[in-house]
């Protein structure tokens, strides 16, 4: 009794995690890295520091798979330089029946240094985190990613974190 009890708890569980990410819907969210970013470019002596904010938006083309547009601002740190960054691009997300997702996105970066120098660039990203539903529509979603840069402003990078966001689904 209590195996059947707890298979039927699973499973309207599942049924629950799985509606929000259906064809149709809509995916908006936030995130931050609140600091937790480590990036190492190549020959350069200091690592940098970085504070971001990511939304997006997105649409579930079909079950489980979103598809929208990052916006991202940036604030970074390297010894005494400092600098702020825009990325823009777009990304897609599968969701695993709702427990889990993975997805990709690439974004178009344009910076400017403490001398208003503009260098422009790209970010190659990829995700995978576990959404934590909070009522049917809610979901707080830790995740790792992990970006290749390319260009001027993002040339040898590479980016590891953990970002914490926060998303609605309608």
């Amino acid at each position: 009794m209590k195996r059947l009890l707890f298979t039927m708890t699973m499973v309207a569980a599942f049924g629950v995690a799985s509606a929000q990410t259906e064809q149709g819907g809509w995916l908006l969210g936030a995130s931050t890295n609140l600091g937790f970013t480590s990036t190492s470019v190549d020959g350069a002596d200091d690592n940098f520091t970085t504070f971001n904010l990511d939304t997006r938006v997105g649409y579930f083309l079909m079950d489980n798979l979103a598809a929208g547009l990052d916006l991202s601002f940036q604030n970074e740190k390297q010894g005494d330089d400092k600098f702020s960054a825009t990325v823009i691009g777009p990304f897609a997300r599968y969701y695993f029946g709702g427990t889990f997702f993975v997805g990709a996105g690439y974004g178009a970066a344009s910076a400017k240094n403490d001398d208003d120098d503009t260098v422009k660039g790209g970010l190659l990203s990829l995700e995978a985190g576990y959404p934590i539903w909070f009522g049917d529509n809610v979901a707080l979603e830790p995740s790792l990613n992990y970006g290749i840069g390319s260009g001027d402003i993002l040339e040898d990078t590479s980016i590891f974190g953990l970002q914490v966001g926060f998303s609605l689904y309608f």
